[in-house]
């Protein structure tokens, strides 16, 4: 965040999900007690969970009422310097409410070529200009009075341990008539440990995200989702997950594939029959 090339005023918030040891509060006062190039602000939050967090974060910012924009992106992440230049270029260009942008992710170790395509979507697909739907807070402007005009809290707080907090207001946004847009350019990486990069995490992932989605799905109820029409997909997706296990099985990129495939089926079932999934219990890498 210290390179970033930006011509205007920026207060960068940092908020700290672990109330005990307070780790992240620590590395930002040494940050600042060197030097950092923006005001640094610290939130110790001390209910677990990314909603709660991203509640403290917003409800930070908007103590200063010159707040016109919030932008995020998470703890294990790092910007390119024009970053946060695109994303307004953008929003700007387009008179968005929400722009996100793409976050390359990088490897520890190496991975197999297949494993590390399930984890990129194909940005290179995505031009510059409006969308339909941001889905993920990892690199996101905001325009501030999206939140001024919500009552908290923004996040809700059912998907504390969940995921998908952020996809759930997306999808309220966009049912409210708010325009999306995307930014090539406003580039942002992310770390992905060793232990993130096994297959059996990979297929956990694809087991959380079909369960999330399709909660978040049946709590807005928007035109495209009906019981029926997902039950459709889900059928199909199961048979072209069997025959990549079995009839393409030679591969282990295709066995990968299906059981991935499979493993996200699995989850909307889950989903629908009223379960959930809480991913963040049990914090990564304890």
């Amino acid at each position: 965040m210290g390179r970033l090339n930006i011509d205007r005023p920026i207060r960068v918030i940092v908020a700290d999900n672990d109330s005990e040891q307070q780790q992240g509060k620590a590395a930002c006062e040494a940050i600042i007690a060197a030097g950092f190039a923006h005001p640094l602000e610290i939130v110790v939050v001390e209910q677990r969970g990314i909603a709660p967090t991203r509640n403290a974060l917003v409800r930070q910012a908007l103590k200063d009422p010159a707040i016109q924009w919030i932008a995020m992106l998470d703890d294990d992440e790092w910007a390119e310097p024009d970053w946060l230049a695109q994303l307004l270029r953008v929003r700007q260009q387009y008179d968005a409410d929400v722009v996100g942008g793409p976050v390359f992710r990088v490897f520890e170790v190496p991975v197999p070529d297949y494993i590390a395509e399930a984890n990129q979507p194909v940005f290179e697909n995505m031009k510059t200009g409006p969308l339909d739907l941001v889905d993920a807070t990892n690199n996101v402007l905001f325009r501030a009075d999206l939140f001024r005009e919500m009552p908290e809290p923004w996040f809700d707080p059912q998907y504390a341990l969940m995921g998908c907090e952020d996809k759930d207001l997306f999808l309220g946004l966009r049912l409210k008539g708010k325009r999306f847009a995307w930014a090539s350019e406003a580039v942002i990486r992310e770390e992905m440990p060793a232990s993130r990069s096994t297959v059996k995490w990979m297929l956990q992932r694809a087991y959380r995200i079909g369960n999330t989605d399709t909660i978040v799905n049946l709590k807005h109820r928007p035109p495209e989702f009906t019981v029926v029409s997902e039950a459709t997909k889900m059928s199909g997706a199961m048979a072209l997950a069997l025959f990549n296990m079995t009839v393409m099985g030679w591969s282990a990129a295709n066995r990968f594939k299906g059981a991935r495939l499979a493993a996200r089926v699995f989850g909307k079932v889950v989903a629908l029959t009223g379960r959930r999934h809480e991913e963040y219990r049990v914090i990564h890498g304890s």
